[in-house]
């Protein structure tokens, strides 16, 4: 009685095609050690803050074979938690650091399917809690809340093609906070991954994003290297179903048609936004990071004015206002209105209910 059966059809069907397509993958994930004992009921009512730092307790412990499962398993019902009370931003924040800390690229091709279990299992709680219920208000917003659980679970089962969009403009034109802002908003949430090249750099050589490399480490060597990893990080993601968002300077033709080429060779959207910002204030952003990854200097911004950038033929983007403006022009310039309207009006429930 609380839910449409049509609805609950469509999930259980749509879910057994996907479980049956990922067999193979699930498979080999279990045969190399990425199915194992995790915490197994990871939504944000287990984590607190303990010492300044999110620790999780109340892990399943009664039955063992619950907590069993792929570490994306595991991973999605933060994920779907963090969605379903409204922190889009954080969850694509989350998913972006764990793809960035453990490398596992070839895992997240399942993930839809792990989110709507997640969500799925959380209706039939919210359901199943109506029966101990006796006032009709508390009843009316757990039957609301198990709903809203059922067509989350179902919007991950119908995710958009992923798309490729990569950021292009000189040193302190907004790449990255643009990048991070869009992130979210990209494809099914929790988003997409954000692949940076300052980041993808310091990787290769073997650092930590804040560590610093020697200015002869920057060289056009060294970044065609760096360019090229981030093209096949790129389509290794996309070949996932993930929307990947590309964050560098692309000041060369060259770099800009090889970026637009991962997309094309995967028959996906491709979109490219070059950002332009008074030097002024590109040099006062350069002046004003802290423990970032980039190594840019207002030196090297000068260097850069000089790059032959020849014919761009990418959005461009004024990059000088304030974010939220920016943010709002481009995703009506790239198709992401209706997309983000859509996911939101999915996603969307009252929060703490959970």
């Amino acid at each position: 009685s609380v839910f449409e059966a049509a609805k609950v059809n469509t999930m259980e069907r749509t879910i057994r095609t996907l479980a049956e397509h990922h067999q193979a993958l699930m498979d080999e994930r279990r045969r190399t050690g990425f199915v194992r004992r995790g915490h197994g009921d990871l939504h944000l009512r287990n984590i607190c803050l303990l010492d300044g730092r999110p620790t999780l307790f109340d892990a399943v412990e009664f039955n063992p074979r619950l907590a069993v499962g792929d570490v994306y398993y595991d991973l999605a019902f933060l994920l779907m938690d963090l969605l379903h009370r409204g922190h889009p931003l954080e969850a694509n924040i989350v998913l972006n650091r764990y793809v960035a800390r453990s490398g596992d690229i070839a895992g997240l091709a399942p993930l839809g399917l792990y989110l709507s279990l997640r969500a799925s299992i959380r209706a039939h709680v919210s359901a199943a809690m109506c029966e101990c219920q006796t006032r009709a208000g508390k009843v009316a917003a757990l039957q609301h809340e198990a709903r809203s659980y059922l067509d989350q679970a179902l919007a991950f089962l119908q995710p958009p093609a992923p798309r490729l969009i990569a950021i292009g403009g000189l040193s302190g034109s907004g790449k990255t906070a643009l990048a991070r802002r869009l992130a979210p908003i990209l494809g099914t949430p929790p988003g997409a991954l954000v692949l940076r090249s300052d980041v993808i750099r310091k990787s290769l050589a073997g650092l930590t994003p804040s560590q610093r490399l020697p200015a002869d480490s920057y060289t056009r060597a060294s970044s065609e290297i760096v360019y090229q990893a981030l093209r096949q990080r790129a389509a290794a993601l996309l070949a996932t179903g993930q929307s990947v968002i590309v964050d560098a300077v692309h000041a060369r033709p060259e770099e800009r048609a090889a970026i637009a080429e991962v997309a094309s060779d995967a028959g996906l959207r491709f979109d490219g936004l070059w950002l332009q910002t008074p030097h002024e204030t590109a040099a006062e952003r350069i002046r004003a990071r802290r423990d970032d990854a980039s190594d840019a200097t207002v030196a090297v911004l000068e260097q850069q004015r000089s790059y032959a950038t020849g014919t761009i033929d990418w959005h461009i983007v004024d990059a000088s206002g304030p974010l939220d403006d920016i943010v709002e022009h481009i995703r009506a310039a790239v198709g992401l209105v209706q997309e983000a309207e859509s996911a939101a009006a999915s996603f969307a429930s009252p929060r703490g209910t959970a």
